[in-house]
Protein backbone atom coordinates (compact mmCIF):
# COMPACT_ATOMS: atom_id res chain seq x y z
CA UNK A 1 0.00 0.00 0.00
CA UNK A 2 1.32 3.60 -1.02
CA UNK A 3 0.72 6.27 1.47
CA UNK A 4 0.00 9.55 0.23
CA UNK A 5 2.69 12.14 0.75
CA UNK A 6 0.75 14.02 2.93
CA UNK A 7 -0.31 11.38 5.09
CA UNK A 8 3.60 10.54 5.43
CA UNK A 9 4.64 14.09 6.49
CA UNK A 10 1.55 14.04 9.56
CA UNK A 11 2.86 10.32 10.78
CA UNK A 12 6.82 11.97 10.43
CA UNK A 13 5.90 15.10 12.14
CA UNK A 14 4.22 12.83 14.76
CA UNK A 15 7.18 10.74 15.70
CA UNK A 16 9.08 14.01 15.90
CA UNK A 17 6.85 14.89 18.15
CA UNK A 18 6.64 12.65 20.48
CA UNK A 19 10.41 11.71 20.63
CA UNK A 20 10.93 15.76 21.00
CA UNK A 21 8.48 15.62 24.33
CA UNK A 22 9.95 12.20 25.62
CA UNK A 23 13.32 14.49 25.43
CA UNK A 24 11.93 17.14 26.97
CA UNK A 25 9.77 15.58 29.65
CA UNK A 26 10.83 16.60 33.27
CA UNK A 27 13.19 14.04 34.40
CA UNK A 28 11.97 11.80 37.75
CA UNK A 29 12.90 13.28 41.16
CA UNK A 30 16.04 12.28 42.12
CA UNK A 31 15.19 11.04 45.62
CA UNK A 32 12.39 8.79 44.73
CA UNK A 33 14.09 7.27 41.48
CA UNK A 34 16.49 5.93 43.66
CA UNK A 35 14.32 4.77 46.13
CA UNK A 36 12.10 3.16 43.34
CA UNK A 37 15.47 1.41 41.81
CA UNK A 38 16.70 0.08 45.34
CA UNK A 39 13.04 -1.65 46.09
CA UNK A 40 13.00 -2.85 42.38
CA UNK A 41 16.75 -4.19 42.37
CA UNK A 42 16.11 -5.89 45.93
CA UNK A 43 12.99 -7.33 43.93
CA UNK A 44 15.33 -8.36 40.77
CA UNK A 45 18.28 -10.16 43.11
CA UNK A 46 15.54 -12.11 45.05
CA UNK A 47 14.42 -13.33 41.73
CA UNK A 48 17.61 -15.38 40.50
CA UNK A 49 17.30 -17.70 42.53
CA UNK A 50 14.44 -18.65 39.72
CA UNK A 51 17.13 -19.33 37.14
CA UNK A 52 19.93 -21.47 36.54
CA UNK A 53 22.27 -19.70 33.54
CA UNK A 54 25.74 -20.21 32.39
CA UNK A 55 28.76 -18.18 33.12
CA UNK A 56 32.09 -17.26 31.50
CA UNK A 57 34.44 -15.92 32.42
CA UNK A 58 38.47 -15.16 31.10
CA UNK A 59 41.33 -13.47 32.44
CA UNK A 60 43.40 -11.39 29.23
CA UNK A 61 47.14 -10.69 30.54
CA UNK A 62 48.25 -8.34 28.54
CA UNK A 63 51.88 -5.94 28.26
CA UNK A 64 51.47 -2.81 30.78
CA UNK A 65 51.31 0.07 28.44
CA UNK A 66 47.97 -1.81 27.01
CA UNK A 67 46.69 -2.43 30.55
CA UNK A 68 46.64 1.38 31.74
CA UNK A 69 46.74 3.20 27.94
CA UNK A 70 43.71 4.07 26.79
CA UNK A 71 44.63 2.62 23.19
CA UNK A 72 47.25 0.48 22.57
CA UNK A 73 49.21 0.59 18.97
CA UNK A 74 49.26 -3.40 19.24
CA UNK A 75 47.31 -5.89 21.24
CA UNK A 76 49.64 -9.00 22.13
CA UNK A 77 47.82 -11.20 24.94
CA UNK A 78 50.58 -12.56 27.00
CA UNK A 79 48.35 -14.94 28.71
CA UNK A 80 44.52 -16.11 28.24
CA UNK A 81 42.68 -18.24 31.35
CA UNK A 82 39.23 -18.94 30.62
CA UNK A 83 36.71 -20.93 33.37
CA UNK A 84 32.90 -21.78 33.05
CA UNK A 85 29.84 -22.26 35.74
CA UNK A 86 26.49 -23.04 35.58
CA UNK A 87 25.32 -21.18 38.36
CA UNK A 88 21.98 -22.17 40.16
CA UNK A 89 20.52 -22.35 43.81
CA UNK A 90 20.33 -25.52 45.97
CA UNK A 91 18.78 -25.69 49.58
CA UNK A 92 19.24 -21.57 49.22
CA UNK A 93 23.17 -21.72 48.30
CA UNK A 94 23.98 -20.13 45.68
CA UNK A 95 26.15 -22.93 43.99
CA UNK A 96 28.76 -22.46 40.82
CA UNK A 97 29.27 -25.95 39.04
CA UNK A 98 32.27 -25.75 37.23
CA UNK A 99 31.85 -26.83 33.91
CA UNK A 100 34.98 -27.86 31.17
CA UNK A 101 36.52 -25.26 28.88
CA UNK A 102 35.30 -26.42 25.07
CA UNK A 103 35.99 -24.09 22.26
CA UNK A 104 33.75 -23.47 19.58
CA UNK A 105 31.22 -25.90 21.28
CA UNK A 106 28.20 -23.86 19.62
CA UNK A 107 27.00 -20.47 20.08
CA UNK A 108 24.47 -19.03 22.38
CA UNK A 109 20.43 -18.91 21.69
CA UNK A 110 20.36 -14.92 20.96
CA UNK A 111 22.72 -12.06 20.77
CA UNK A 112 22.87 -11.77 24.59
CA UNK A 113 24.40 -15.46 24.65
CA UNK A 114 26.73 -14.81 22.09
CA UNK A 115 29.57 -15.83 23.92
CA UNK A 116 28.17 -18.50 26.07
CA UNK A 117 29.05 -21.74 24.99
CA UNK A 118 26.67 -25.04 24.66
CA UNK A 119 29.49 -27.44 26.47
CA UNK A 120 29.02 -31.26 26.70
CA UNK A 121 30.01 -32.66 29.92
CA UNK A 122 30.75 -36.46 29.91
CA UNK A 123 28.61 -38.33 32.99
CA UNK A 124 32.57 -38.86 35.16
CA UNK A 125 33.19 -35.50 34.86
CA UNK A 126 29.11 -34.63 35.89
CA UNK A 127 29.79 -37.30 38.83
CA UNK A 128 33.22 -35.46 39.85
CA UNK A 129 31.38 -32.25 39.73
CA UNK A 130 28.19 -33.23 41.61
CA UNK A 131 30.03 -35.03 44.49
CA UNK A 132 31.99 -31.65 44.98
CA UNK A 133 28.39 -29.59 44.61
CA UNK A 134 27.15 -31.71 47.56
CA UNK A 135 30.45 -31.66 49.26
CA UNK A 136 29.99 -27.83 49.25
CA UNK A 137 26.39 -27.32 49.55
CA UNK A 138 27.20 -29.57 52.90
CA UNK A 139 29.48 -27.13 54.62
CA UNK A 140 27.51 -23.99 53.76
CA UNK A 141 24.51 -25.62 55.40
CA UNK A 142 26.87 -26.16 58.40
CA UNK A 143 27.42 -22.53 58.21
CA UNK A 144 24.01 -21.42 57.78
CA UNK A 145 23.27 -23.27 60.89
CA UNK A 146 26.15 -21.56 62.41
CA UNK A 147 24.70 -18.20 61.56
CA UNK A 148 27.21 -17.59 59.46
CA UNK A 149 27.42 -16.52 55.54
CA UNK A 150 25.88 -19.54 53.59
CA UNK A 151 27.20 -18.85 50.27
CA UNK A 152 28.75 -21.88 48.98
CA UNK A 153 32.64 -21.70 50.02
CA UNK A 154 34.18 -21.38 46.35
CA UNK A 155 32.68 -17.83 45.91
CA UNK A 156 33.61 -15.08 47.10
CA UNK A 157 31.24 -12.17 48.68
CA UNK A 158 28.95 -10.67 46.36
CA UNK A 159 28.31 -6.56 46.82
CA UNK A 160 24.46 -6.24 45.52
CA UNK A 161 23.68 -3.58 43.47
CA UNK A 162 21.03 -2.61 45.94
CA UNK A 163 23.24 -2.26 48.71
CA UNK A 164 25.75 -0.41 46.16
CA UNK A 165 23.17 1.81 45.92
CA UNK A 166 22.49 2.46 49.36
CA UNK A 167 25.81 3.52 50.12
CA UNK A 168 26.50 6.17 47.32
CA UNK A 169 25.37 9.95 46.50
CA UNK A 170 23.80 10.54 42.98
CA UNK A 171 23.95 13.69 40.93
CA UNK A 172 23.81 15.71 37.86
CA UNK A 173 20.77 13.04 35.97
CA UNK A 174 20.52 13.58 32.08
CA UNK A 175 18.19 11.17 29.78
CA UNK A 176 19.35 8.90 27.32
CA UNK A 177 18.47 6.43 25.09
CA UNK A 178 19.94 2.99 25.52
CA UNK A 179 18.50 -0.05 23.07
CA UNK A 180 15.40 1.99 22.30
CA UNK A 181 14.51 2.66 26.30
CA UNK A 182 14.92 5.66 27.92
CA UNK A 183 17.74 5.87 30.36
CA UNK A 184 18.28 7.94 33.13
CA UNK A 185 22.03 8.42 33.61
CA UNK A 186 23.58 9.39 37.34
CA UNK A 187 26.84 10.21 39.04
CA UNK A 188 27.52 8.43 41.68
CA UNK A 189 30.00 8.76 44.58
CA UNK A 190 31.03 6.75 47.42
CA UNK A 191 28.65 8.70 50.52
CA UNK A 192 30.84 9.97 53.35
CA UNK A 193 28.10 9.18 55.85
CA UNK A 194 28.01 5.67 54.94
CA UNK A 195 28.93 2.59 57.05
CA UNK A 196 30.20 0.23 55.43
CA UNK A 197 29.50 -3.78 56.84
CA UNK A 198 32.45 -5.73 55.23
CA UNK A 199 35.10 -5.25 53.27
CA UNK A 200 33.24 -5.70 50.13
CA UNK A 201 31.45 -2.74 50.82
CA UNK A 202 34.34 -0.70 51.68
CA UNK A 203 35.65 -1.37 48.22
CA UNK A 204 33.05 1.07 46.83
CA UNK A 205 34.74 4.07 48.44
CA UNK A 206 37.13 4.89 46.25
CA UNK A 207 34.86 3.78 43.33
CA UNK A 208 33.11 6.38 41.58
CA UNK A 209 31.37 6.37 37.54
CA UNK A 210 28.00 6.91 36.34
CA UNK A 211 24.86 4.22 36.72
CA UNK A 212 22.01 4.04 34.27
CA UNK A 213 18.55 3.44 35.26
CA UNK A 214 15.83 1.99 32.91
CA UNK A 215 12.98 5.06 33.27
CA UNK A 216 9.89 2.75 32.68
CA UNK A 217 10.87 0.17 35.42
CA UNK A 218 13.80 1.75 37.73
CA UNK A 219 16.40 -1.03 36.80
CA UNK A 220 19.94 -0.74 37.15
CA UNK A 221 20.80 -0.67 33.22
CA UNK A 222 24.19 -0.26 33.51
CA UNK A 223 27.49 0.83 35.41
CA UNK A 224 30.76 2.18 34.51
CA UNK A 225 33.12 3.37 36.88
CA UNK A 226 36.78 3.81 38.12
CA UNK A 227 38.88 3.64 41.03
CA UNK A 228 40.59 6.51 42.31
CA UNK A 229 42.73 5.26 44.77
CA UNK A 230 44.75 2.25 45.45
CA UNK A 231 43.25 -0.79 47.75
CA UNK A 232 44.02 -3.27 50.08
CA UNK A 233 41.47 -4.46 52.11
CA UNK A 234 41.16 -8.01 53.97
CA UNK A 235 44.62 -9.27 54.74
CA UNK A 236 45.32 -8.46 50.99
CA UNK A 237 42.06 -10.40 50.03
CA UNK A 238 40.65 -7.43 47.80
CA UNK A 239 43.61 -5.58 46.14
CA UNK A 240 42.72 -2.88 43.34
CA UNK A 241 45.03 -0.73 41.44
CA UNK A 242 44.26 2.81 41.00
CA UNK A 243 42.92 3.20 37.74
CA UNK A 244 41.16 0.20 36.96
CA UNK A 245 38.14 0.52 35.08
CA UNK A 246 35.00 -1.38 35.67
CA UNK A 247 31.66 -1.64 33.55
CA UNK A 248 28.73 -3.99 34.13
CA UNK A 249 25.86 -4.69 32.19
CA UNK A 250 22.45 -5.68 33.08
CA UNK A 251 19.73 -7.40 30.72
CA UNK A 252 16.03 -7.42 30.83
CA UNK A 253 15.10 -11.12 31.71
CA UNK A 254 11.84 -10.33 32.32
CA UNK A 255 9.40 -7.28 32.71
CA UNK A 256 10.72 -5.86 35.75
CA UNK A 257 13.68 -8.79 36.03
CA UNK A 258 17.17 -7.28 34.84
CA UNK A 259 20.17 -9.74 35.91
CA UNK A 260 23.66 -9.57 35.10
CA UNK A 261 24.40 -9.65 31.37
CA UNK A 262 28.85 -8.83 31.42
CA UNK A 263 31.44 -7.14 33.40
CA UNK A 264 34.44 -6.07 32.26
CA UNK A 265 37.46 -4.76 33.73
CA UNK A 266 40.56 -3.36 32.61
CA UNK A 267 43.83 -2.85 35.03
CA UNK A 268 45.07 -4.73 37.97
CA UNK A 269 43.80 -6.51 41.27
CA UNK A 270 42.38 -8.99 42.34
CA UNK A 271 38.98 -10.09 44.42
CA UNK A 272 39.40 -13.35 46.07
CA UNK A 273 40.38 -15.51 43.82
CA UNK A 274 39.59 -13.85 40.80
CA UNK A 275 42.30 -11.85 39.36
CA UNK A 276 43.08 -9.47 36.15
CA UNK A 277 46.43 -7.98 34.73
CA UNK A 278 44.85 -6.09 31.50
CA UNK A 279 41.54 -7.14 31.29
CA UNK A 280 38.79 -9.38 32.92
CA UNK A 281 35.13 -10.34 31.55
CA UNK A 282 32.08 -11.96 32.89
CA UNK A 283 29.60 -13.14 30.18
CA UNK A 284 26.20 -14.44 31.87
CA UNK A 285 23.70 -15.92 29.50
CA UNK A 286 21.65 -18.80 28.94
CA UNK A 287 18.79 -17.35 31.63
CA UNK A 288 16.58 -20.57 32.31
CA UNK A 289 13.78 -20.27 34.71
CA UNK A 290 13.82 -23.25 36.61
CA UNK A 291 13.86 -23.62 40.66
CA UNK A 292 16.03 -26.69 41.83
CA UNK A 293 15.88 -28.85 44.33
CA UNK A 294 18.14 -31.03 42.86
CA UNK A 295 21.55 -30.38 41.23
CA UNK A 296 20.55 -32.45 38.13
CA UNK A 297 19.23 -30.05 35.69
CA UNK A 298 17.51 -31.04 32.86
CA UNK A 299 13.75 -29.85 31.69
CA UNK A 300 15.14 -26.34 31.98
CA UNK A 301 13.60 -23.78 29.76
CA UNK A 302 15.08 -20.80 28.62
CA UNK A 303 13.72 -17.65 30.08
CA UNK A 304 11.02 -15.32 27.85
CA UNK A 305 13.36 -11.83 26.38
Amino acid sequence: MRWPAKVVLILISTAAMIASAQSTAPLPELATLIRRTIQQQRFAESKEQDYVFREETNDIRLPTACTWAPRCNYFRVVQYTEHNFEIFWLDGVRVARVLPTCDHCGQGAGPEDSFIMNIPVSATELALENQRVDREVAEAKALRAQGKNPSSPGQPPQILLSRMLELCTFSNPRRQKVDGRSTVLLDFAWNPAANPMNASEALLEPFSGTVGIDEEEHAVQHIEGSFFNDVKLDGGNIKIHKGTRITLTNRRVESGIWLLSRLDAWGEGHYFGFAIDGAGHIFVGHYRKFRVSTRILSGSSEAPN
